[in-house]
């Protein structure tokens, strides 16, 4: 094997290695930015995610999975760019990895603001940051209706 196709293969292995870290993240992350109760997986994961709760409101992204899946593609598409411009301006892998694991929270933040401002949830970083910031609900509920209490939307899943 070349030496130009061993670096190759050593970047697309560090780069699948960040991208596993970022995904590992994903549900913490998703608690840090909704207060919803989401913790790391060996903490016990979405466990403790508000989605369980009877009543809204419920987890953005727990509540719509595209939602949170479209949040985190946002954050891993970042990454990578980051790692790919890097590494063709001739940076190294350390200084690529460095960029690509800051462009994924941040990206992260973005998107994750653009969807939750699209939702009715209220907590934003901080408790009531809708209220606080006075911001209209949007269109995407997170809150249970009545006939949904038992079974629709809010009954949690199986094998959750």
């Amino acid at each position: 094997m070349s030496a130009a196709r061993r670096s190759l293969v050593a970047s697309g292995a560090l780069l699948a290695v960040l991208l596993a870290i970022t995904l590992v993240f994903a549900t913490p992350f998703c608690g840090a930015l909704h207060r919803c109760g989401c913790a790391a997986p060996w903490s016990g994961g979405e466990a403790r995610c508000n989605y369980q709760d009877a009543t809204g409101p419920h987890c953005p992204w727990c509540e719509h999975r595209a939602l949170g899946a479209a949040v985190v593609a946002c954050a891993l598409g970042a990454q990578t760019l980051a790692f790919a411009l890097a590494r063709r301006r001739g940076r190294g892998r350390t200084l690529a990895a460095a960029l690509a694991l800051g462009a994924a929270p941040l990206a992260g933040l973005v998107a994750g603001a653009l969807a939750w401002a699209a939702t009715d949830y209220p907590h934003f970083l901080v408790r009531d940051a809708r209220a606080r910031l006075g911001l209209p609900r949007g269109p995407i509920p997170t809150y249970a209706t009545g006939g949904e209490k038992d079974g629709g939307c809010c009954a949690p899943r199986p094998g959750r």
